[in-house]
């Protein structure tokens, strides 16, 4: 099986190779708007007691966060690219069973989820001072686990549309409502109470809450062990799902 996903893997991975324009912009624009969103973080920040401390600290992780839900749109695009272009049917006829090719598709689709969200974090260091005070391999580890639900977030939106249309929509209103929950526009302390409480739904809050641990706070692995394993059910709920609904389809077409 391995071998039929990485052959998939390695043809989508050309095909974005020769169009990055999708990945680049959302690189692009999130380091666009850290200026813009850096000032209004630092006041949030000090209304909720962190006097003192630099926007970008808390702008460069939720931006990137918030463009990697935005992201799962490349990911649902990826999944239908075949259909369009009617080259499904001959994908299923080739040795490779289907699950193969999905996992094949995720695979690179992960690679792009995860490149996006690091080059964003290394471009805030770059450009606007992000130092996170915390353990960076566990910064890189929270951002590739997140980017790792974003993939299975995809999948699911796959399997419960037959429409591309239908899963874009769907997706994005998804992912603008796990993004206000998760404090991807400022810090979650400034919600209402229920809205704090909807929060710990959302797989953008611990991502978020795990990156501001480590950048602010000075944290380390252990400290943001409850997100990680959050994070991995999430990929594993969204993943079994997924799986149980294309199986469902499959038996009754």
């Amino acid at each position: 099986m391995w071998r039929h996903s990485v052959a998939v893997a390695a043809i989508d991975a050309r095909i974005l190779w020769k169009d990055p324009a999708p990945v680049a912009v959302m690189i692009v624009l999130p380091l666009l708007f850290v200026p813009f969103f850096a000032p209004g973080a630092s006041a949030q920040l000090a209304t909720a007691g962190r006097v003192g401390v630099d926007g970008a600290a808390y702008a460069v992780p939720s931006l990137a966060v918030l463009f990697a839900l935005l992201c799962v749109q490349q990911v649902i695009g990826a999944l239908y690219r075949d259909r369009q272009w009617r080259t499904w049917d001959r994908l299923r006829a080739s040795p490779a069973p289907r699950s193969a090719i999905l996992v094949g598709k995720s695979l690179t689709a992960l690679a792009a989820q995860a490149a996006q969200l690091l080059v964003v974090l290394g471009g805030g260091a770059v450009l606007f001072g992000f130092r996170p005070r915390g353990d960076v391999p566990a910064l890189i580890l929270v951002a590739v686990l997140f980017a790792t639900v974003m993939v299975a977030l995809g999948l699911v939106l796959f399997s419960l549309f037959r429409s591309d249309v239908h899963a874009l929509v769907v997706c994005n209103i998804v992912a603008m409502v796990m993004a206000g929950l998760g404090g991807a526009f400022g810090p979650v302390t400034g919600l209402p109470a229920a809205m704090q409480s909807a929060a710990l739904a959302s797989p953008a809050y611990w991502a978020i809450d795990a990156m501001t641990s480590l950048s602010l706070d000075g944290a380390g692995v252990v400290d943001v062990l409850p997100a990680v394993a959050i994070l991995m059910l999430w990929t594993v709920g969204l993943v079994a799902f997924a799986a149980l609904r294309l199986r469902r389809r499959r038996e009754g077409s």
